[in-house]
């Protein structure tokens, strides 16, 4: 079955943690030949390090390079009142013409304050085109900040994943039940029999294979998911289908 992780990233991702980096996106593209991972989504660490928008070129230009139609780019998204970055409704045109799949916050890097106010432009039009937003705690946007966002904009396509991994349930869960379009990054899952908790509490589409690669091996999450007591049907449905059809829905014009 198809595998497609909605969580890799490339150059300078570590930041002088004390794990893996993956400097190239060649690199990225050996990892995924080797354990198997037809695509995904990807991030560029350069969108924090050294700037968004060279970030955020950098990595369209690698994916017009390599051509491979599973391959999408994330974006780093800022608000918009510093013209810093193209406006919020040029993105949907923008996003299609170089292959970026989702947008990603990281108000800790790059400096914006989480409010209503400073979002509602950008995250307006993400609603209204169904563009998936990545709200993940490994972004540096915390879990009280998400649950923020989503109060505000209950009809966002969010993909929310929280680092600090154990116990997942107690933070997840709230966010799932409520939010029709909230979907789970799977990364960071390491409860016991978390994968079957959830495929049957919430059903296997609201749930995506993610690695976090380079921070963590991709043997990891494959091990996981490959093994969950779930149905072959529920687990191709995580590997890649969940994410074909949100990247699908997105109203890129």
């Amino acid at each position: 079955m198809r595998i497609l992780d909605c969580h890799l990233n490339f150059g300078a991702t570590n930041n002088g943690e004390p794990y893996r980096n993956c400097d190239t996106f060649e690199e990225l593209l050996a990892e995924l030949d080797r354990s198997g991972i037809e695509g995904g989504l990807i991030r560029c660490g350069y969108s924090n390090t050294v700037g968004v928008n060279y970030g955020n070129r950098f990595l369209a230009e690698k994916l017009a390079e390599t051509g491979k139609e599973n391959l999408f780019g994330v974006w780093a998204a800022l608000p918009p009142f510093t013209n810093e970055t193209p406006k919020p409704e040029q993105l949907p045109g923008l996003m299609k013409e170089n292959r970026i799949g989702a947008l990603y916050l990281a108000p800790q890097a790059h400096r914006f304050v989480v409010d209503r106010l400073t979002l509602s432009g950008l995250l307006g039009v993400c609603c209204e085109a169904k563009i998936p937003v990545i709200l993940n705690t490994s972004c540096g946007v915390s879990m009280e900040q998400i649950y923020q966002i989503l109060s505000w904009f209950p009809g966002l396509t969010a993909v929310v994943g929280d680092k600090d991994a154990w116990p997942n349930a107690r933070k997840l869960y709230p966010l799932a039940y409520t939010y029709e379009r909230v979907y789970l990054d799977l990364s960071y899952v390491m409860d016991a029999g978390g994968i079957e908790d959830m495929t049957g509490r919430f059903g296997a589409g609201k749930l995506l294979f993610g690695t976090a690669f380079p921070e963590r091996y991709t043997g990891s999450m494959l091990a996981v998911t490959r093994t969950a007591a779930i149905s072959d049907a529920d687990r191709e449905m995580i590997f890649g289908k969940n994410l074909e059809r949100l990247i699908g829905e997105a109203e890129l014009v």
